[in-house]
């Protein structure tokens, strides 16, 4: 049986710059917000930390969930729910996670998005969020609470 793929993604916006992470996969490179699968347990808030700490050796403090995709492709061999955060830098130093995908991680210019190879394809969204336009989206954290 299939299962749904839970990915969070961090958006950090600093300077007029965004933090990508690129990956060398299948003979292609292309550009993701960093990010990646929640395993079971664990919170959104906690993967998106775990994430950011494997990919970019950087603590960060998890803020507002920004929005939400999912990515099927036509022939439906994968599903995957993306949930994207807003982020921002606590501590650590930038560098490059061990994982054999990662191919690079930078701050790159918010102007040079529309040249890059994004996946999935939020270049717009992200552009409206650096111009200061939030879309209306909430989280209301893990409501799960045991009966007593």
């Amino acid at each position: 049986m299939k299962e749904i793929r839970i990915r969070v993604a961090v958006l950090i916006i600093e300077d007029g710059k965004i933090l990508l992470v690129r990956h060398h996969k299948g003979g292609r490179k292309y550009w993701l917000l960093p990010g990646g699968g929640v395993d079971y347990g664990e919170t959104l808030v906690e993967c998106a930390k775990r994430e950011m700490r494997e990919e970019a050796n950087l603590e960060v403090e998890i803020e507002d969930l920004l929005f939400i995709n999912e990515s099927i492709p036509p022939d439906r061999h994968r599903h995957v729910l993306n949930l994207y955060f807003r982020g921002r830098i606590v501590g650590g130093s930038l560098e490059i996670g061990q994982e054999a995908i990662l191919d690079a991680i930078e701050f790159v210019d918010l102007s040079q998005l529309d040249s890059l190879t994004l996946y999935p394809n939020v270049k717009q969204e992200i552009q409206a969020l650096a111009a200061g336009i939030k879309p209306e989206v909430i989280s209301l954290g893990n409501r799960w609470e045991y009966s007593s």
